[in-house]
């Protein structure tokens, strides 16, 4: 998984449910070429974490109903091994998470499959540019429809991801901004003290397990609203819950399922929607939590509102009951948050 996704502070795109799936809507396709260049600046950008130590710092900031909510880490990467970061500019300065180089997926840019944000957007060659100092390239992935959906800066001489911004459907207002204001190269990085990333009893389950799964009442959907496809999918043994990751290359959600009922002491601090029995938190990333038909669900991503709103509304929804308090229970998922993303550990404190 790239450095670029945990400094975003987005989860893994995780989407599963128990209802049968429902239909989603295809756009007709319109001719694209992308651009050479575009590709294989933004393939070089995936792989070098995997060849380039550094230390530098970045900011990011998300843009939402909350308002900006921005975060400044620090980072320390080691190619052969991984990234330690750190928090220095929040409400909660100094939380760390460590983060394993692994590519499970293939080519990650910034969090999403490079094969998806192919297959999702048209990628233009936008020539050379500058930031922080250092000689770039910019690339540019377009919608359908022609509007920006995002902006990549590439650095020449390493072909690290500088900066990215994500723009919402209107192709104009931006909803999230990485950028490294500090990079420093080093010809050799150890880190010498790895915390652990996940918990115990969290096993991957590719996509191998998914009629399995389904059989057994769990029904995974190839794709979502906002163009988000099915690529992983991850189990909890311990508590039974279940994590199905979709992208579209560029923007993830997640939603964790775990049979039971949502325990309204679950979503103290979250705001109730227009959909009775859901409830929202934005921030970096957006949390959406409710519970239909015995299955709780807590959706995590990094959608601009109105594209996480029509994920939520493709998903079961039951009219809330009043619970007793035996049948109580709380949705349990933020652990599963902090392992598959690692800076998620730090997302309730940021966010």
């Amino acid at each position: 998984m790239s450095l670029s996704r945990l400094a975003v502070l987005v989860s893994t795109a995780l989407i599963g449910f128990g209802l049968p799936a429902p239909a989603v809507a295809v756009a007709p396709t319109t001719p694209r070429e992308d651009s050479p260049l575009a590709i294989s600046w933004l393939t070089r950008a995936a792989a070098a974490p995997d060849h380039v130590s550094y230390h530098g710092t970045q900011i990011v900031t998300s843009w939402g109903p909350q308002g900006a909510s921005s975060a400044m880490l620090d980072i320390v990467h080691a190619a052969s091994q991984g990234s330690e970061i750190s928090v220095v500019g929040s409400s909660s300065p100094g939380a760390k998470a460590f983060v394993q180089r692994a590519n499970h997926h293939g080519p990650t840019v910034d969090g999403g499959p490079l094969s998806l944000l192919q297959a999702t957007y048209e990628l233009v060659y936008k020539c050379c540019t500058n930031t922080i100092g250092r000689a770039a390239v910019l690339v540019e992935a377009l919608r359908a429809d022609r509007t920006l959906a995002a902006r990549f800066w590439i650095d020449k001489a390493t072909g690290l991801l500088l900066q990215r911004q994500l723009f919402g459907t209107d192709g104009k207002t931006l909803v999230r901004a990485t950028v490294f204001t500090e990079l420093e190269i080093e010809k050799s990085e150890f880190l010498g003290h790895l915390p652990p990333m996940a918990p115990n009893g969290v096993q991957s389950l590719g996509m191998g397990k998914v009629d399995h799964l389904r059989d057994e009442g769990w029904v995974c959907a190839p794709e979502l609203p906002a163009s988000l496809k099915l690529y992983d999918v991850h189990q909890d043994r311990a508590n039974g819950s279940l994590q199905f990751s979709y992208s579209d290359g560029l923007f993830n959600v997640s939603l964790f399922e775990q049979r039971g009922a949502l325990d309204p002491a679950a979503v103290a601090g979250f705001t109730p929607t227009g959909t009775p029995g859901v409830h929202v938190r934005y921030g970096m990333p957006s949390y959406v939590v409710w519970s239909s038909g015995g299955i709780v669900y807590t959706l995590i991503g990094d959608l601009p509102p109105e594209l996480l709103e029509q994920v939520v509304d493709a998903l079961p929804h039951d009219v809330p009951v009043e619970l007793t308090a035996v049948q109580r229970m709380g949705a349990g998922l933020a652990r599963i948050a902090t392992w598959l993303t690692p800076m998620g550990a730090l997302s309730g404190k940021l966010g």
